[in-house]
């Protein structure tokens, strides 16, 4: 049998896991990204955020506005995740609303990752069952 330590997940998912990035063609590339998990400490206080703002996004009239906000939410929520690259660009906040912007597959790939917990103890991606993904659904 083993203690309750076979199930935490925090550390590791703030220790993050380095991902291989794909060329649009599906080509693996040299380049990788570090990312933190779901349940690291900042994105659960980043997606704390999301959801208050998410309250006051569901009053709003406009429509177009609603929808804009919820989308900027998504892209915080995901850029929380990024923790270092293997880009020359620095890795800061400019640049990773930058690369999630002109980047999308990245964007979707990590939302998608960040929910594999197997994957931040090394057991590879292809080893974790598919699970729905945390950020899309928490805004």
């Amino acid at each position: 049998m083993t203690g309750m330590e076979s199930f935490f997940t925090r550390e590791r998912s703030n220790e993050g896991t380095e991902i291989p990035l794909y060329l649009p063609s599906g080509e693996k590339s040299d380049h990788w990204i570090r990312i933190r998990g779901v349940d690291s400490d900042i994105f659960r206080e980043v997606e704390a955020e999301v959801k208050r703002e998410a309250v006051r996004v569901a009053v709003l009239e406009d429509e177009d506005e609603k929808k804009k906000k919820i989308a900027e939410a998504k892209v915080k929520l995901i850029a929380c995740l990024i923790m270092s690259w293997s880009f020359e660009e620095e890795c800061n906040q400019e640049n990773i609303l930058r690369l999630l912007k002109e980047a999308p597959q990245i964007m979707d790939m990590i939302d998608k990752v960040a929910t594999k917990r197997s994957l931040f103890f090394g057991l590879g991606l292809s080893s974790s069952p598919d699970t729905p993904s945390t950020t899309s659904s928490s805004t």
